[in-house]
Protein backbone atom coordinates (compact mmCIF):
# COMPACT_ATOMS: atom_id res chain seq x y z
CA UNK A 1 0.00 0.00 0.00
CA UNK A 2 1.22 3.55 -0.79
CA UNK A 3 1.95 5.69 2.07
CA UNK A 4 1.36 9.18 2.25
CA UNK A 5 2.10 11.28 -0.23
CA UNK A 6 4.46 14.43 0.03
CA UNK A 7 1.78 16.57 -1.58
CA UNK A 8 -0.73 15.47 0.95
CA UNK A 9 1.51 15.80 4.14
CA UNK A 10 3.63 18.53 3.56
CA UNK A 11 3.15 21.60 5.42
CA UNK A 12 2.49 24.02 3.19
CA UNK A 13 3.36 27.19 5.89
CA UNK A 14 7.02 27.51 6.98
CA UNK A 15 7.76 29.54 9.77
CA UNK A 16 9.46 32.85 8.99
CA UNK A 17 12.99 32.88 10.48
CA UNK A 18 11.69 35.38 13.17
CA UNK A 19 9.47 33.41 14.41
CA UNK A 20 11.48 30.62 14.27
CA UNK A 21 14.39 31.95 16.38
CA UNK A 22 11.64 31.81 19.15
CA UNK A 23 12.04 28.23 19.49
CA UNK A 24 15.39 27.41 19.11
CA UNK A 25 17.90 27.54 21.65
CA UNK A 26 21.73 28.41 20.06
CA UNK A 27 23.72 26.84 22.30
CA UNK A 28 25.88 23.71 20.59
CA UNK A 29 27.76 21.36 22.20
CA UNK A 30 27.73 18.15 23.38
CA UNK A 31 24.45 16.91 25.21
CA UNK A 32 23.91 15.70 28.64
CA UNK A 33 24.55 18.73 30.68
CA UNK A 34 23.78 21.88 29.62
CA UNK A 35 19.92 21.72 29.63
CA UNK A 36 18.41 19.82 32.79
CA UNK A 37 14.83 19.28 30.18
CA UNK A 38 17.25 16.97 27.96
CA UNK A 39 18.92 15.18 31.17
CA UNK A 40 18.54 11.59 32.10
CA UNK A 41 19.87 10.91 35.43
CA UNK A 42 19.47 6.85 34.33
CA UNK A 43 22.50 5.16 35.48
CA UNK A 44 23.21 2.59 32.47
CA UNK A 45 23.76 -1.08 33.16
CA UNK A 46 26.19 -1.74 30.45
CA UNK A 47 25.82 -5.54 30.54
CA UNK A 48 22.61 -4.82 29.12
CA UNK A 49 23.85 -2.65 26.48
CA UNK A 50 26.33 -5.94 25.86
CA UNK A 51 24.08 -8.36 25.97
CA UNK A 52 21.86 -6.84 23.43
CA UNK A 53 24.73 -5.61 21.02
CA UNK A 54 25.74 -9.68 21.07
CA UNK A 55 22.62 -10.67 19.06
CA UNK A 56 23.81 -8.08 16.32
CA UNK A 57 25.27 -10.48 13.26
CA UNK A 58 26.99 -7.95 11.15
CA UNK A 59 28.02 -5.54 14.14
CA UNK A 60 31.63 -6.36 12.56
CA UNK A 61 30.96 -4.51 9.74
CA UNK A 62 29.89 -1.59 11.33
CA UNK A 63 31.63 1.72 9.78
CA UNK A 64 30.02 4.64 12.38
CA UNK A 65 27.81 4.68 16.09
CA UNK A 66 26.12 7.35 16.42
CA UNK A 67 25.67 9.22 20.37
CA UNK A 68 23.28 11.37 21.12
CA UNK A 69 22.76 12.69 24.60
CA UNK A 70 25.58 10.54 26.37
CA UNK A 71 27.86 12.28 28.92
CA UNK A 72 31.56 12.51 28.62
CA UNK A 73 32.12 9.19 30.61
CA UNK A 74 29.49 7.27 29.04
CA UNK A 75 31.16 8.62 25.90
CA UNK A 76 34.42 6.70 26.83
CA UNK A 77 32.15 3.47 27.71
CA UNK A 78 31.26 2.93 24.17
CA UNK A 79 34.63 3.66 22.81
CA UNK A 80 35.41 0.70 25.06
CA UNK A 81 32.29 -1.33 24.17
CA UNK A 82 32.56 -1.49 20.27
CA UNK A 83 36.01 -0.82 19.93
CA UNK A 84 36.87 -1.32 16.14
CA UNK A 85 33.97 1.21 14.84
CA UNK A 86 34.33 4.99 14.27
CA UNK A 87 32.07 6.69 17.22
CA UNK A 88 30.22 9.96 16.20
CA UNK A 89 29.23 12.23 18.98
CA UNK A 90 26.13 14.24 17.61
CA UNK A 91 25.20 17.57 18.39
CA UNK A 92 21.96 18.86 17.89
CA UNK A 93 20.28 22.78 18.99
CA UNK A 94 18.23 22.32 22.29
CA UNK A 95 15.08 23.41 21.66
CA UNK A 96 13.61 26.67 23.17
CA UNK A 97 12.28 27.16 27.11
CA UNK A 98 9.72 29.03 25.40
CA UNK A 99 8.13 26.01 23.52
CA UNK A 100 5.61 23.59 24.66
CA UNK A 101 4.08 20.67 24.39
CA UNK A 102 0.99 22.57 24.24
CA UNK A 103 2.83 24.92 20.83
CA UNK A 104 2.97 21.12 19.29
CA UNK A 105 -0.55 19.84 20.26
CA UNK A 106 -2.86 23.00 20.42
CA UNK A 107 -6.34 22.69 21.45
CA UNK A 108 -7.27 24.34 18.27
CA UNK A 109 -6.19 25.25 14.75
CA UNK A 110 -7.68 27.24 11.96
CA UNK A 111 -8.08 23.90 9.92
CA UNK A 112 -9.90 26.38 7.39
CA UNK A 113 -7.10 29.04 7.16
CA UNK A 114 -10.62 31.50 7.74
CA UNK A 115 -8.15 33.84 10.05
CA UNK A 116 -4.21 32.37 10.08
CA UNK A 117 -2.42 29.56 8.77
CA UNK A 118 -1.61 27.23 11.09
CA UNK A 119 2.56 26.00 11.68
CA UNK A 120 4.40 24.17 13.76
CA UNK A 121 7.23 25.14 15.55
CA UNK A 122 10.43 23.54 14.19
CA UNK A 123 12.53 21.74 16.32
CA UNK A 124 16.57 21.72 15.67
CA UNK A 125 17.93 19.47 13.60
CA UNK A 126 21.00 16.94 13.79
CA UNK A 127 23.33 17.64 10.78
CA UNK A 128 24.08 14.81 9.13
CA UNK A 129 27.73 13.56 9.08
CA UNK A 130 28.89 12.44 5.81
CA UNK A 131 31.45 10.08 7.19
CA UNK A 132 31.04 7.57 8.41
CA UNK A 133 27.82 5.98 7.42
CA UNK A 134 26.10 5.24 10.79
CA UNK A 135 25.15 1.41 11.04
CA UNK A 136 23.76 2.00 14.70
CA UNK A 137 22.25 5.06 16.51
CA UNK A 138 22.54 5.30 20.27
CA UNK A 139 20.40 7.92 21.88
CA UNK A 140 19.86 8.07 25.93
CA UNK A 141 16.26 9.48 26.72
CA UNK A 142 14.91 11.51 29.58
CA UNK A 143 12.10 10.18 31.74
CA UNK A 144 11.04 12.37 34.71
CA UNK A 145 8.21 10.22 36.12
CA UNK A 146 7.40 12.55 38.23
CA UNK A 147 5.96 15.04 35.57
CA UNK A 148 4.95 14.60 32.38
CA UNK A 149 7.46 12.28 30.86
CA UNK A 150 5.40 11.32 27.90
CA UNK A 151 4.93 14.96 26.68
CA UNK A 152 7.78 15.75 27.27
CA UNK A 153 9.56 18.45 24.20
CA UNK A 154 12.72 17.18 24.85
CA UNK A 155 11.97 13.66 25.00
CA UNK A 156 10.21 13.82 21.16
CA UNK A 157 12.95 16.17 19.76
CA UNK A 158 15.52 13.29 20.87
CA UNK A 159 13.09 10.68 19.18
CA UNK A 160 12.54 12.72 16.13
CA UNK A 161 15.71 13.15 15.26
CA UNK A 162 17.08 9.58 15.88
CA UNK A 163 14.56 8.61 13.74
CA UNK A 164 15.14 11.60 11.13
CA UNK A 165 19.04 10.59 10.81
CA UNK A 166 18.08 6.63 10.15
CA UNK A 167 16.07 7.68 7.66
CA UNK A 168 18.98 9.34 5.70
CA UNK A 169 20.49 6.17 4.99
CA UNK A 170 21.13 5.21 1.76
CA UNK A 171 21.22 1.87 -0.14
CA UNK A 172 19.49 -1.63 1.30
CA UNK A 173 21.37 -1.82 4.76
CA UNK A 174 19.47 -1.66 7.76
CA UNK A 175 20.20 1.04 10.56
CA UNK A 176 19.73 0.27 14.24
CA UNK A 177 18.19 2.32 16.72
CA UNK A 178 19.31 1.97 20.29
CA UNK A 179 17.10 3.74 23.11
CA UNK A 180 18.60 3.73 26.83
CA UNK A 181 15.54 4.82 29.00
CA UNK A 182 12.95 3.62 31.27
CA UNK A 183 10.01 4.68 29.90
CA UNK A 184 8.72 3.28 26.59
CA UNK A 185 9.86 4.97 23.50
CA UNK A 186 6.92 6.63 21.23
CA UNK A 187 5.26 3.58 19.94
CA UNK A 188 3.66 4.88 16.80
CA UNK A 189 7.35 5.98 16.03
CA UNK A 190 9.42 3.48 16.78
CA UNK A 191 7.08 0.07 16.40
CA UNK A 192 7.27 -2.63 18.90
CA UNK A 193 7.41 -4.59 15.19
CA UNK A 194 10.73 -2.82 14.61
CA UNK A 195 11.85 -4.26 18.20
CA UNK A 196 15.21 -6.48 17.65
CA UNK A 197 15.63 -7.06 21.34
CA UNK A 198 14.59 -4.92 24.68
CA UNK A 199 16.52 -6.01 28.16
CA UNK A 200 15.73 -3.81 31.14
CA UNK A 201 16.20 -0.18 29.83
CA UNK A 202 17.46 -0.80 26.88
CA UNK A 203 15.47 -0.94 23.40
CA UNK A 204 17.16 -2.15 19.90
CA UNK A 205 15.18 -1.60 17.09
CA UNK A 206 15.82 -2.29 13.01
CA UNK A 207 12.98 0.66 11.29
CA UNK A 208 11.46 -0.06 8.23
CA UNK A 209 12.90 2.89 6.93
CA UNK A 210 9.53 3.73 3.89
CA UNK A 211 7.74 3.74 6.36
CA UNK A 212 10.05 5.41 9.04
CA UNK A 213 10.57 8.16 6.43
CA UNK A 214 6.74 8.47 5.63
CA UNK A 215 6.19 9.81 8.78
CA UNK A 216 8.61 12.23 9.23
CA UNK A 217 6.77 13.96 6.02
CA UNK A 218 3.91 14.86 8.58
CA UNK A 219 3.53 17.39 10.70
CA UNK A 220 5.48 16.97 14.24
CA UNK A 221 2.02 17.38 16.30
CA UNK A 222 -1.18 18.62 16.00
CA UNK A 223 -0.16 22.25 15.45
CA UNK A 224 -0.63 21.56 11.44
CA UNK A 225 -3.09 19.17 9.40
CA UNK A 226 -2.09 16.03 8.52
CA UNK A 227 -4.99 15.36 6.01
CA UNK A 228 -5.73 18.63 3.83
CA UNK A 229 -9.11 19.79 4.92
CA UNK A 230 -10.02 18.99 0.96
CA UNK A 231 -9.02 15.89 1.02
CA UNK A 232 -8.79 14.02 -2.20
CA UNK A 233 -11.32 11.31 -2.07
CA UNK A 234 -9.90 9.04 -5.52
CA UNK A 235 -7.69 6.82 -3.06
CA UNK A 236 -6.78 3.70 -4.81
CA UNK A 237 -4.85 1.33 -2.23
CA UNK A 238 -2.98 -1.94 -3.25
CA UNK A 239 -3.59 -3.73 0.39
CA UNK A 240 -7.21 -3.10 0.17
CA UNK A 241 -7.84 -6.56 1.25
CA UNK A 242 -5.61 -5.81 4.97
CA UNK A 243 -7.84 -2.67 5.22
CA UNK A 244 -10.94 -2.85 7.43
CA UNK A 245 -13.02 -0.90 9.36
CA UNK A 246 -14.25 -1.84 12.70
CA UNK A 247 -16.22 -0.77 15.94
CA UNK A 248 -17.24 -2.78 18.97
CA UNK A 249 -20.30 -3.58 20.54
CA UNK A 250 -19.94 -5.07 24.73
CA UNK A 251 -21.51 -5.17 27.66
CA UNK A 252 -25.14 -3.63 26.22
CA UNK A 253 -27.23 -4.10 23.08
CA UNK A 254 -28.74 -0.67 23.16
CA UNK A 255 -26.23 -0.01 20.06
CA UNK A 256 -27.10 -2.55 17.73
CA UNK A 257 -29.02 -0.51 15.64
CA UNK A 258 -26.43 2.48 15.74
CA UNK A 259 -23.68 -0.25 14.48
CA UNK A 260 -26.18 -1.54 11.55
CA UNK A 261 -26.73 1.88 10.59
CA UNK A 262 -23.28 2.89 10.45
CA UNK A 263 -22.53 -0.27 8.70
CA UNK A 264 -25.33 0.83 5.65
CA UNK A 265 -23.42 4.32 6.21
CA UNK A 266 -20.38 3.15 4.69
CA UNK A 267 -21.85 1.20 1.89
CA UNK A 268 -23.63 4.20 1.22
CA UNK A 269 -20.79 6.47 0.72
CA UNK A 270 -19.18 3.07 -1.76
CA UNK A 271 -16.57 1.99 0.32
CA UNK A 272 -16.22 -1.78 -0.51
CA UNK A 273 -13.45 -2.23 2.44
CA UNK A 274 -14.39 -5.26 5.35
CA UNK A 275 -16.39 -4.43 7.90
CA UNK A 276 -15.14 -5.86 11.24
CA UNK A 277 -17.10 -5.77 14.66
CA UNK A 278 -15.92 -7.06 18.02
CA UNK A 279 -18.82 -8.22 20.50
CA UNK A 280 -19.21 -9.89 23.80
CA UNK A 281 -21.28 -12.76 25.24
CA UNK A 282 -23.63 -10.11 26.21
CA UNK A 283 -24.67 -9.65 22.50
CA UNK A 284 -27.35 -12.07 21.67
CA UNK A 285 -27.60 -14.19 18.42
CA UNK A 286 -30.59 -12.20 17.55
CA UNK A 287 -28.66 -9.33 17.61
CA UNK A 288 -25.57 -10.98 16.22
CA UNK A 289 -28.04 -12.29 13.19
CA UNK A 290 -28.63 -8.79 12.81
CA UNK A 291 -25.14 -7.13 12.10
CA UNK A 292 -23.97 -9.68 10.41
CA UNK A 293 -27.02 -9.16 7.87
CA UNK A 294 -25.84 -5.48 7.81
CA UNK A 295 -22.23 -6.65 6.69
CA UNK A 296 -20.24 -6.72 9.87
CA UNK A 297 -18.01 -9.73 10.08
CA UNK A 298 -18.53 -10.62 13.77
CA UNK A 299 -15.64 -11.23 16.04
CA UNK A 300 -16.41 -12.73 19.61
CA UNK A 301 -13.96 -11.59 22.23
CA UNK A 302 -13.47 -11.25 25.85
CA UNK A 303 -14.35 -8.36 27.72
CA UNK A 304 -10.92 -6.27 29.19
CA UNK A 305 -11.93 -4.31 32.67
CA UNK A 306 -11.22 -0.96 33.48
CA UNK A 307 -8.98 -2.13 36.72
CA UNK A 308 -9.69 1.64 38.28
CA UNK A 309 -13.85 2.25 36.98
CA UNK A 310 -16.28 0.62 39.93
CA UNK A 311 -18.59 -2.04 39.60
CA UNK A 312 -21.43 -1.73 37.13
CA UNK A 313 -20.14 1.88 36.00
CA UNK A 314 -20.35 2.55 32.80
CA UNK A 315 -16.50 2.65 32.19
CA UNK A 316 -16.22 -1.13 33.57
CA UNK A 317 -15.23 -2.81 30.02
CA UNK A 318 -14.16 0.06 27.84
CA UNK A 319 -10.71 -1.32 27.63
CA UNK A 320 -12.40 -4.07 25.79
CA UNK A 321 -11.39 -1.85 22.72
CA UNK A 322 -8.06 -2.49 22.79
CA UNK A 323 -8.60 -5.95 21.53
CA UNK A 324 -8.84 -3.64 18.18
CA UNK A 325 -4.96 -4.17 18.19
CA UNK A 326 -5.69 -8.15 18.08
CA UNK A 327 -7.26 -7.56 14.24
CA UNK A 328 -3.63 -8.22 12.94
CA UNK A 329 -5.81 -10.26 9.45
CA UNK A 330 -5.23 -6.34 8.66
CA UNK A 331 -2.95 -3.68 8.28
CA UNK A 332 -4.64 -1.08 9.18
CA UNK A 333 -8.09 0.03 10.72
CA UNK A 334 -10.17 2.87 10.75
CA UNK A 335 -12.23 2.51 13.99
CA UNK A 336 -15.44 4.19 14.29
CA UNK A 337 -17.75 4.80 17.34
CA UNK A 338 -21.40 3.01 16.62
CA UNK A 339 -22.82 6.52 17.24
CA UNK A 340 -21.31 7.22 13.78
CA UNK A 341 -22.97 8.23 10.25
CA UNK A 342 -20.58 8.31 7.29
CA UNK A 343 -21.38 10.79 4.62
CA UNK A 344 -18.72 11.14 2.93
CA UNK A 345 -15.71 8.11 1.77
CA UNK A 346 -12.50 8.50 3.96
CA UNK A 347 -10.94 5.19 2.57
CA UNK A 348 -7.80 7.90 1.86
CA UNK A 349 -7.59 7.87 5.88
CA UNK A 350 -6.15 4.15 5.07
CA UNK A 351 -2.83 6.03 3.71
CA UNK A 352 -2.74 7.74 7.41
CA UNK A 353 -0.37 5.91 10.07
CA UNK A 354 -1.68 5.25 13.38
CA UNK A 355 -3.07 7.46 15.58
CA UNK A 356 -4.56 9.80 13.01
CA UNK A 357 -8.03 11.32 14.83
CA UNK A 358 -9.52 14.82 15.00
CA UNK A 359 -8.13 17.17 18.20
CA UNK A 360 -10.40 16.46 21.34
CA UNK A 361 -9.47 19.43 24.30
CA UNK A 362 -6.34 20.11 25.44
CA UNK A 363 -3.29 18.18 23.69
CA UNK A 364 -5.60 15.36 22.97
CA UNK A 365 -7.41 13.34 20.47
CA UNK A 366 -11.21 12.02 20.07
CA UNK A 367 -11.06 8.09 19.15
CA UNK A 368 -14.14 8.16 18.05
CA UNK A 369 -12.30 7.95 14.43
CA UNK A 370 -9.14 6.99 14.61
CA UNK A 371 -6.42 5.09 12.26
CA UNK A 372 -5.01 1.69 14.50
CA UNK A 373 -2.49 -0.40 12.87
CA UNK A 374 -2.93 -3.75 14.39
CA UNK A 375 0.04 -5.47 16.17
CA UNK A 376 0.14 -8.33 19.34
CA UNK A 377 2.96 -6.77 20.85
CA UNK A 378 1.01 -3.10 20.88
CA UNK A 379 -1.83 -5.08 22.32
CA UNK A 380 0.15 -6.22 24.99
CA UNK A 381 2.04 -2.93 25.72
CA UNK A 382 -1.77 -1.31 26.31
CA UNK A 383 -2.53 -4.34 28.56
CA UNK A 384 1.12 -3.99 30.40
CA UNK A 385 0.37 -0.17 31.42
CA UNK A 386 -3.24 -0.67 32.66
CA UNK A 387 -2.41 -0.51 36.68
CA UNK A 388 -0.46 2.48 36.01
CA UNK A 389 -1.61 4.77 33.63
CA UNK A 390 -4.93 7.28 35.25
CA UNK A 391 -7.05 7.71 32.37
CA UNK A 392 -7.83 11.75 32.15
CA UNK A 393 -12.11 10.57 31.91
CA UNK A 394 -11.69 7.38 33.10
CA UNK A 395 -12.29 5.48 29.48
CA UNK A 396 -10.14 4.21 26.95
CA UNK A 397 -9.96 6.95 24.98
CA UNK A 398 -7.94 9.23 28.28
CA UNK A 399 -5.82 5.94 28.16
CA UNK A 400 -5.10 5.71 24.67
CA UNK A 401 -4.03 9.46 24.99
CA UNK A 402 -1.27 8.57 27.83
CA UNK A 403 0.16 5.87 25.72
CA UNK A 404 -0.14 7.66 21.78
CA UNK A 405 0.78 11.29 22.74
CA UNK A 406 2.42 11.45 19.72
CA UNK A 407 -0.52 11.57 17.08
CA UNK A 408 -1.45 13.33 13.52
CA UNK A 409 -4.40 15.90 13.42
CA UNK A 410 -7.13 15.02 10.65
CA UNK A 411 -10.01 17.59 9.72
CA UNK A 412 -12.67 18.19 12.43
CA UNK A 413 -15.12 17.45 9.40
CA UNK A 414 -14.06 13.94 9.49
CA UNK A 415 -15.79 13.12 12.73
CA UNK A 416 -17.91 16.18 13.37
CA UNK A 417 -19.35 16.31 16.60
CA UNK A 418 -22.91 17.09 17.30
CA UNK A 419 -22.74 19.60 19.35
CA UNK A 420 -23.78 23.06 19.43
CA UNK A 421 -22.35 24.67 22.34
CA UNK A 422 -24.80 27.33 24.10
CA UNK A 423 -22.03 30.07 24.19
CA UNK A 424 -21.84 29.55 20.31
CA UNK A 425 -22.45 32.66 18.77
CA UNK A 426 -25.39 32.28 16.72
CA UNK A 427 -23.68 32.19 13.51
CA UNK A 428 -21.66 29.52 14.49
CA UNK A 429 -24.77 27.54 15.21
CA UNK A 430 -26.26 28.25 12.38
CA UNK A 431 -23.10 27.23 10.52
CA UNK A 432 -23.06 24.30 12.12
CA UNK A 433 -27.09 23.31 11.46
CA UNK A 434 -26.38 24.13 7.54
CA UNK A 435 -23.39 21.63 7.80
CA UNK A 436 -25.32 18.88 9.10
CA UNK A 437 -28.22 19.02 6.54
CA UNK A 438 -25.60 19.92 3.30
CA UNK A 439 -27.22 17.78 0.30
CA UNK A 440 -24.23 16.95 -1.43
CA UNK A 441 -22.43 16.31 2.44
CA UNK A 442 -19.97 18.59 3.38
CA UNK A 443 -18.94 17.23 6.18
CA UNK A 444 -17.40 13.39 6.09
CA UNK A 445 -19.06 12.25 9.47
CA UNK A 446 -21.38 13.15 12.10
CA UNK A 447 -20.57 12.11 15.68
CA UNK A 448 -24.06 11.76 17.26
CA UNK A 449 -23.65 13.06 21.14
CA UNK A 450 -26.19 12.75 23.95
CA UNK A 451 -29.62 10.75 23.00
CA UNK A 452 -28.73 8.70 20.09
CA UNK A 453 -31.33 8.97 17.57
CA UNK A 454 -32.72 5.49 17.48
CA UNK A 455 -33.46 6.01 21.35
CA UNK A 456 -35.89 9.00 20.54
CA UNK A 457 -38.83 9.09 17.71
CA UNK A 458 -38.14 10.30 14.67
CA UNK A 459 -40.30 12.94 15.03
CA UNK A 460 -37.31 15.19 17.05
CA UNK A 461 -34.15 15.18 18.66
CA UNK A 462 -35.42 14.02 22.08
CA UNK A 463 -32.30 15.88 23.45
CA UNK A 464 -34.32 18.92 23.72
CA UNK A 465 -36.63 17.34 26.57
CA UNK A 466 -33.29 17.04 28.93
CA UNK A 467 -31.95 20.55 29.98
CA UNK A 468 -28.72 19.23 30.26
CA UNK A 469 -28.39 17.66 26.92
CA UNK A 470 -29.82 20.87 24.87
CA UNK A 471 -26.18 21.20 23.75
CA UNK A 472 -26.46 18.15 21.56
CA UNK A 473 -30.13 18.99 20.01
CA UNK A 474 -30.03 19.10 16.32
CA UNK A 475 -33.28 18.47 14.81
CA UNK A 476 -31.42 18.86 11.12
CA UNK A 477 -28.71 16.17 11.99
CA UNK A 478 -31.48 14.07 13.66
CA UNK A 479 -33.11 13.83 10.34
CA UNK A 480 -30.02 13.26 8.62
CA UNK A 481 -29.28 9.70 10.75
CA UNK A 482 -33.76 9.19 9.80
CA UNK A 483 -33.31 9.52 6.11
CA UNK A 484 -30.47 7.02 6.62
CA UNK A 485 -32.72 4.49 8.33
CA UNK A 486 -35.38 4.79 6.01
CA UNK A 487 -33.28 3.83 3.31
CA UNK A 488 -32.22 0.52 4.78
CA UNK A 489 -34.00 -3.07 4.43
CA UNK A 490 -36.94 -3.51 6.77
CA UNK A 491 -35.97 -6.28 8.02
CA UNK A 492 -32.67 -4.13 9.32
CA UNK A 493 -35.15 -1.56 10.46
CA UNK A 494 -36.85 -3.92 13.26
CA UNK A 495 -33.33 -3.76 15.35
CA UNK A 496 -34.19 0.06 15.92
CA UNK A 497 -37.79 -0.53 17.37
CA UNK A 498 -38.02 0.47 20.73
CA UNK A 499 -38.48 -1.25 23.89
CA UNK A 500 -41.59 -0.10 26.54
CA UNK A 501 -38.92 0.47 28.66
CA UNK A 502 -37.62 3.39 26.56
CA UNK A 503 -40.73 4.34 25.75
CA UNK A 504 -41.80 5.40 29.02
CA UNK A 505 -38.18 6.99 29.25
CA UNK A 506 -38.83 9.40 26.47
CA UNK A 507 -42.64 10.33 28.11
CA UNK A 508 -40.81 11.04 31.54
CA UNK A 509 -38.37 13.38 29.78
CA UNK A 510 -41.15 15.20 27.82
CA UNK A 511 -43.70 15.40 30.65
CA UNK A 512 -40.04 17.06 32.56
CA UNK A 513 -39.79 19.30 29.71
CA UNK A 514 -43.29 20.47 30.00
CA UNK A 515 -43.51 20.95 33.54
CA UNK A 516 -39.89 23.50 32.89
CA UNK A 517 -42.12 24.77 30.30
CA UNK A 518 -39.22 24.77 28.10
CA UNK A 519 -39.12 27.40 25.30
CA UNK A 520 -38.35 25.43 22.18
CA UNK A 521 -41.44 23.46 22.78
CA UNK A 522 -40.74 20.05 21.29
CA UNK A 523 -42.58 19.12 24.17
CA UNK A 524 -45.65 19.95 22.23
CA UNK A 525 -45.06 17.85 19.51
CA UNK A 526 -47.81 15.01 18.74
CA UNK A 527 -45.71 11.89 18.41
CA UNK A 528 -46.59 9.98 14.53
CA UNK A 529 -43.36 7.52 14.83
CA UNK A 530 -45.14 4.80 14.12
CA UNK A 531 -42.56 3.09 16.67
CA UNK A 532 -44.57 4.26 19.49
CA UNK A 533 -47.54 1.42 18.82
CA UNK A 534 -45.48 -1.24 17.62
CA UNK A 535 -44.74 -3.62 20.23
CA UNK A 536 -42.32 -7.06 20.07
CA UNK A 537 -41.88 -7.99 24.29
CA UNK A 538 -44.41 -9.41 26.18
CA UNK A 539 -45.21 -6.70 27.61
CA UNK A 540 -46.09 -3.56 26.14
CA UNK A 541 -48.16 -1.41 28.88
CA UNK A 542 -45.10 0.95 29.45
CA UNK A 543 -47.66 3.95 30.79
CA UNK A 544 -47.64 1.66 33.59
CA UNK A 545 -43.86 1.90 34.17
CA UNK A 546 -44.05 5.61 34.81
CA UNK A 547 -45.79 5.07 37.70
CA UNK A 548 -43.19 3.73 39.65
CA UNK A 549 -40.06 5.49 36.99
CA UNK A 550 -37.08 5.83 38.50
CA UNK A 551 -36.61 2.73 40.65
CA UNK A 552 -34.09 0.72 38.17
CA UNK A 553 -32.36 2.10 35.09
CA UNK A 554 -33.90 1.90 31.86
CA UNK A 555 -31.07 0.38 29.98
CA UNK A 556 -31.93 -3.34 30.87
CA UNK A 557 -30.45 -6.16 28.37
CA UNK A 558 -33.19 -8.50 28.29
CA UNK A 559 -33.70 -10.24 25.10
CA UNK A 560 -36.63 -9.64 22.68
CA UNK A 561 -38.69 -12.56 21.58
CA UNK A 562 -38.42 -14.32 17.74
CA UNK A 563 -34.81 -14.62 17.61
CA UNK A 564 -33.51 -16.07 14.17
CA UNK A 565 -31.22 -19.55 13.85
CA UNK A 566 -27.84 -18.46 15.66
CA UNK A 567 -24.96 -17.28 13.61
CA UNK A 568 -21.59 -18.24 13.59
CA UNK A 569 -18.86 -16.21 14.56
CA UNK A 570 -15.67 -16.27 14.10
CA UNK A 571 -13.40 -15.74 17.61
CA UNK A 572 -9.91 -14.00 17.68
CA UNK A 573 -6.72 -15.87 18.51
CA UNK A 574 -5.14 -15.79 21.58
CA UNK A 575 -7.81 -14.54 23.66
Amino acid sequence: MRGPTPSAVEPRHRLSTSFRSKFVNNRNGEFGGTDPRYVSHLNIDWNQITNVLENLKDKETYQGVGLLNFNGSEIDHWKQLVPETEHVVLHLNYASNNITWEDLYPEWIDEEEEYEFPTCPSLPRIQVPGKPRLDLIAVKLPCDKSGRWSRDVARLHLQIEAARLAATSKGLRPVHVLFVTDCFPAPNLFTCKDIIQREGNIWLYEPDLHKLREKLQLPIGSCELSVPFKAKENFHSERAHREAYATILHSAHIYVCGAITAAQSIRMSGSTRDLVILVDETITDYHRGGLEEAGWKIHTIKRIRNPKAEPEAYNEWNYSKFRLWQLTDYDKIIFIDADLLILRNIDFLFEMPEISAIGNNATLFNSGVMVVEPSNCTFQLLMDHINEIVSYNGGDQGYLNEIFTWWHRIPKHMNFLKHIWEGDEEEKKATKTRLFGADPPILYVIHYLGNKPWLCFRDYDCNWNVDILQEFASNVAHARWWKLHNAMPENLQKFCLLRSKQKAALEWDRRQAEKGNYSDGHWKIKIKDPRLKTCFEDFCFWESMLWHWGEKNWTDNSTVNNLPPAVKTKSLSSL
